[in-house]
């Protein structure tokens, strides 16, 4: 699909209007980018180029053009967040984006960044209020997650007795998978940004804005990478705890066979239909298996609780 804003963040009339400043190419058909590449004289990369991580490919001017890849997370419909590569062309002051994700930066009408496309007055502006607004959208989704796994926390260290901890390890799992996409989005952003402030008077983008930005996404970056080592740290908890419940429960049943499997041997040593054992046929020899099937468990329960066993 495309779509053309114009200053004010208003639909523009026709993709030849002079006053459009962003041309979003979501999912395009190559119809599409072709009538894109036309209007403006640009080269859209394809997506095996956009999904190339080395720095060239990613990074790099051409004609006076400047192209940037970025990982961001967005979705796909209205499923779960997935991260995809994410161009952006900045070309005579108009901005270009293809992309196959939907991030929440790119909803106008919604949003902190709408307010600020609004007010843009070039490509470089809507660029920057892109940026700004990728990245307070990681912000919110770490402060989710940071949440999340407050109460997953809560829920492992749960006193007695021991919560069934599966679904708290699918949580964590998901709150782990998201935090790691963000973590790589915000890396992706962070080289971006370093690229951009080496050419951004050449493209007139503001490099006051950029430093800035640079600086809350290493902070997020950081963030991110603590919080990582806290969900690594409750999955290991979590998977402690289990662990302890299953050894307690093998331990229980340990001493249910030192309960019934000897005195299940000696009934069937005293079932034995042999002649020579003639002690067995004596009006005696039922009360001395009777004796030896309550002595036996208690004599092995005795040495258990001596060596400490439970």
């Amino acid at each position: 699909m495309l779509r053309i804003l114009s200053k004010g963040g208003a639909e523009a009339a026709s993709p030849d209007d002079p006053n459009a400043l962003w041309f979003d190419l979501g999912s395009p058909t190559a119809e599409e980018e072709d009538r894109v590449e036309a209007i403006l004289g640009i080269n859209v990369p394809t997506p095996a180029e956009r999904a190339a991580v080395e720095e060239s490919a990613r990074f790099y001017e051409e004609d006076g053009e400047l192209y940037l890849t970025a990982t961001l997370l967005g979705r796909r419909d209205e499923g779960p967040f997935v991260s995809g590569p994410v161009t952006f062309i900045l070309v005579n002051q108009k901005l270009v984006t293809v992309r196959q994700i939907r991030p929440r930066a790119f909803d106008v009408g919604q949003g902190r960044a709408s307010a600020r496309i609004g007010s843009a007055k070039s490509g470089s502006d809507v660029l920057l209020a892109l940026l700004e607004g990728a990245a307070e959208r990681l912000a919110d989704l770490l402060s989710e997650a940071q949440q999340h796994s407050h109460t997953a926390a809560m829920t492992v260290f749960e006193s007695d007795p021991a919560p069934d901890l599966r679904e708290s390890l699918r949580s964590l799992g998901r709150i782990g998978t998201l935090i790691a996409l963000s973590a790589d989005s915000l890396s992706s952003l962070q080289r971006l940004l370093a690229y951009t402030h080496s050419v951004c008077t050449k493209h007139g983008v503001d490099p006051g804005k950029v430093t800035a930005l640079e600086r809350d996404v290493d902070e997020l970056e950081r963030l991110a990478e603590t919080m990582l080592n806290r969900v690594s740290y409750l999955q290991d908890a979590a998977l402690g705890l289990i662990g302890s419940t299953q050894s307690d429960t093998l331990k229980a049943l340990s001493l249910a066979t030192i309960a019934f499997v000897p005195p299940t041997l000696i009934a069937s040593i005293f079932g034995m239909n042999f002649v020579g054992m003639t002690w067995f046929h004596e009006p005696w020899g039922p009360w001395v298996g009777f004796f030896l099937m309550v002595l036996t468990p208690v004599g092995l329960f005795a040495i258990a609780r001596w060596r400490g066993w439970f």
